[in-house]
């Protein structure tokens, strides 16, 4: 049988853009992939949330609200061509929001966005691969027969070729350490940025703008979520979301939700003069700890892999803290992983035919010796 009758097994913690691109592509090389994320959906930090409400005259309403990424860019060709298959499939679209800012900031930005939610993107990239959410990977332990992983909920699951992380640098590194201590030290060092995010629905105006990029204060990017192609719109309402500035955010990480929402909606409310008093409707607050990294601290190409111990990483932290980036750093991870396989599967089939040359030689050789001890004997 062949070596490649028996497919590797890979096990990536993390849903988010970079562990679905890094699982799709692995997928399709013919690797088998088993996907592990602590939450109970897909897209990490692509995130929607849905918000239960009652407008002023007492009807219960639902609004989904982007509270992580706002929207992102494509520029190199093959994300471009992602985003084109994804948009034709009706799971992104182009969006192009009228941005106040302090000149000369541009007027209009280019972008996309999933739809009709952020995760959107990820369930698309993802949607043959297999996955075990709602628990989260404990620790790792490298045994004889491969990786095991250690969930949340007491089990055990493995053995498995080859563990990738694609995760937030600082949760990375502390399942790497005892295991690659030289990347879980980097990553430790790699400094991300918190960030406050408020969701906020008011009544609707005229509003002269999509999005807003206040130079100064505590909010650092202000949207109409309810802008965006392809999300739910309750008539006459606006839903709002707001980004705190990261040394506003690392300065109150800590505190009382509730007192960091009468903040936030105060300095949205300065921002919004059409609407005084600004009538709130609903509000609340998602804190994010590793919201982005604050620079780029690994110098090591857009992944890291090692392929005598079987373990990858891969994420934002690497090159540029993008949307893009971080799925270019999954695929690149995936593309290098699966040459690896195929060099060890080509020099595993190359031995397997050079044993089997052997035996057969040697087969033909004992049979060789046993005719010529019959014919020694009849004689």
């Amino acid at each position: 049988m062949s070596n490649r009758d028996q497919p590797k097994s890979v096990a990536i913690v993390g849903a988010g853009i970079a562990g679905a691109a890094c699982a799709a592509s692995l997928q399709r090389s013919g690797t088998k992939v088993v996907l592990f994320d602590k939450s109970r959906g897909v897209g990490g930090r692509m995130a929607t949330r849905r918000a239960h409400w009652e407008d002023l005259r007492g009807v219960q309403r639902v609004s989904d609200i982007d509270h992580g990424t706002p929207h992102f860019s494509a520029m190199r060709p093959r994300f471009r061509a992602l985003m084109t298959r994804a948009a034709a499939a009706g799971h992104a679209s182009a969006w192009r929001p009228y941005t106040h800012a302090t000149w000369p900031a541009p007027a209009t930005r280019h972008g996309f966005v999933a739809v009709p939610d952020m995760p959107a993107l990820c369930r698309h990239i993802l949607a043959e691969v297999p996955m075990q959410l709602g628990l989260s990977v404990q620790r790792l332990h490298r045994r004889d027969n491969g990786w095991q992983l250690s969930l949340s909920d007491g089990s055990t699951t493995g053995p498995f070729d080859a563990v990738l992380l694609a995760m937030p640098a600082p949760q990375a590194a502390l399942l790497l350490a005892g295991h690659q201590d030289e990347w879980a030290d980097a990553l430790a060092a790699v400094r991300m940025a918190a960030c406050w995010t408020l969701m906020a629905i008011t009544s609707d105006v005229d509003w002269p703008w999509d999005a807003a990029v206040p130079d100064s204060g505590v909010l650092q990017w202000v949207e109409r979520n309810d802008r965006k192609p392809g999300r739910n719109l309750v008539q006459g309402h606006a839903t709002w979301v707001a980004h705190a500035a990261a040394d506003w955010s690392a300065a109150h990480l800590e505190d009382d939700p509730a007192a960091v929402a009468a903040t936030l909606s105060a300095a949205l409310g300065e921002l919004m003069p059409y609407l005084q008093p600004v009538s709130w409707q609903h509000r609340s607050v998602h804190r994010w700890r590793y919201a982005m990294p604050a620079d780029s601290a690994l110098d090591s190409g857009e992944c890291s892999w090692d392929a005598g111990l079987g373990l990858g990483v891969c994420g934002d932290h690497f090159g540029t803290p993008t949307v893009e980036g971080a799925w270019r750093s999954g695929d690149e991870l995936a593309d290098t992983v699966a040459a690896c396989f195929d060099v060890e599967m080509e020099a595993a089939d190359a031995a397997a035919d050079a044993d089997a040359s052997v035996q057969a030689a040697f087969a033909g050789a004992s049979r060789g010796h046993a005719d010529a001890l019959a014919t020694q004997t009849v004689g």
